[in-house]
C-alpha cells in the first residue's frame, strides 16, 4: 500500500470513528431507565431561590436538562412548559424541573430562554457540579427523565412532546 492510499485509508477510518461517536453521544427514545439510586430525593436551589426536590414530594417528576445555547434544546424545554400546564389545568400530581447543564450561564440569561419558550412557569435550576446529571446518569443535552415518587428513574428520551411527558408520567403514577 503506498503512503498516499494508506494516508486515505487512515483519514476515511477516523472520519467514520468521529460519526460512529457522535451518534452514540445522543440519546434515544429507546434508552432503558436509570439504575440511579432511589435512595433519599436529590435537592437543588432554583434559579429563583426554592428548593426543588426530586423526585417531588410524592409524585412523578419529569426533568429536562439543557443549556441555552442548545438549539435543539427549545422543543423539549417548551414541551414540559406544555406538559407542566396541562397537569395543573387538569389537576394531575406531578412536578417539572429544567436543568440547565451549563454552570457558566446566568441566571438571567436562563430565565430570558425559560421566558422565550414560554415555560418560565417551570422552575429551572442550573447543575452546579454535574450532580444531577451524574446522580441520574445524564450524559447528553436535550434529555427527558421521569423519576417516580420513590426516585427510580421510569423513562428517558431525548426532546420529548409533551403528550409523551405526559402519558409517562401518568405511568410513573401521576
Amino acid at each position: 500500500m503506498t503512503s498516499l492510499t494508506r494516508r486515505a485509508t487512515l483519514s476515511l477510518a477516523g472520519v467514520l470513528l468521529a460519526g460512529a461517536l457522535t451518534l452514540t453521544a445522543c440519546a434515544t427514545t429507546d434508552a432503558q431507565p436509570s439504575s440511579a439510586d432511589p435512595g433519599s430525593p436529590a435537592t437543588v436551589t432554583s434559579i429563583d431561590g426554592q428548593q426543588v426536590s426530586l423526585p417531588a414530594a410524592g409524585k412523578p417528576t419529569a426533568v429536562f436538562f439543557f443549556s441555552v445555547g442548545c438549539g435543539e434544546c427549545v422543543g423539549g424545554v417548551r414541551s414540559l412548559g406544555e406538559a407542566a400546564t396541562s397537569a395543573e389545568e387538569n389537576g394531575t400530581e406531578a412536578g417539572f424541573l429544567a436543568v440547565d447543564m451549563d454552570p457558566g450561564e446566568s441566571k438571567e440569561t436562563i430565565e430570558g430562554f425559560m421566558e422565550y419558550v414560554e415555560a418560565e412557569h417551570v422552575p429551572a435550576a442550573i447543575d452546579e457540579g454535574a450532580a444531577l446529571s451524574q446522580r441520574f446518569e445524564v450524559a447528553a443535552l436535550s434529555t427527558l427523565i421521569v423519576v417516580d415518587a420513590d426516585g427510580r428513574v421510569t423513562f428517558r428520551a431525548t426532546d420529548p412532546d409533551a403528550e409523551t411527558i405526559t402519558a409517562e408520567l401518568e405511568k410513573a403514577g401521576a
